[in-house]
């Protein structure tokens, strides 16, 4: 009962549609219509900026982060299943929203902060990886893929059982399918880089200009 309760409570925290919220409230759309139509925070730079997108992010990686801090706080006889299946399902959560009928954004922020809450050496080793591969390919979703590809491996070598750290392998699957489709588009010259956004928003006109 208790890995269900942790199940549900990381999915109810994961499916706050942040993107959403913060488009609707502060500027009056909705992220699914603009940009991209994902409901995260990298759709947020490309479509307001850094600021903001950097909010939306900092907030979907407290959902990750929370959901680890609550179910240690509420539960004196928390165990690591608990916890590695509800960092797990804050991200599904954040995929997956039951409130806009299960279509949410990438994970990649829920899931960072979920790592950080189970393991904060694994979870910087992750990030590591994530920039390496941003630098090198000015693309997230490579890096993005090879993380989810290596962090079960990263559990096990900082003696987390094999029994625990498998339980992260629907989620790396998720996160590998999730942006699989990135890959494709960068393939085919569809998907603009980091850099891109970075000139772009350099060359908007000020205010008053």
């Amino acid at each position: 009962m208790e890995i269900l309760f942790s199940a549900l409570l990381a999915y109810l925290i994961g499916s706050i549609p942040t993107a959403f919220l913060i488009g609707k409230s502060l500027y009056g759309f909705d992220i699914r219509k603009q940009g991209t139509g994902n409901m995260g925070a990298s759709n947020m730079v490309a479509v307001k900026g850094w600021k903001i997108g950097i909010l939306t992010g900092a907030i979907d990686f407290m959902k990750g982060l929370g959901t680890i801090l609550i179910i240690k706080g509420v539960s004196p006889h928390w165990t690591y299943q608990m916890l590695f299946i509800a960092a797990s399902f804050a991200a599904i959560g954040h995929m997956y929203p039951v409130f806009l009928r299960f279509k949410g954004g990438k994970g990649t922020a829920t899931l960072a902060g979920g790592l950080i809450g189970l393991d904060y050496q694994v979870a910087l080793i992750c990030m590591v990886i994530l920039l390496a591969f941003i630098a090198i390919t000015d693309y997230a979703a490579p890096g993005i893929i090879a993380v989810s590809s290596v962090m079960i491996f990263l559990f096990r070598i900082f003696g987390y059982r094999w029994g625990i750290s498998l339980l992260l392998i629907p989620i790396a699957v998720i996160m590998i399918a999730r942006n699989l489709e990135n890959i494709q588009r960068i393939l085919r010259g569809e998907e603009p880089g980091l850099r891109a956004h970075i000139r772009k928003k350099k060359r908007a006109p000020q205010k008053g200009a």
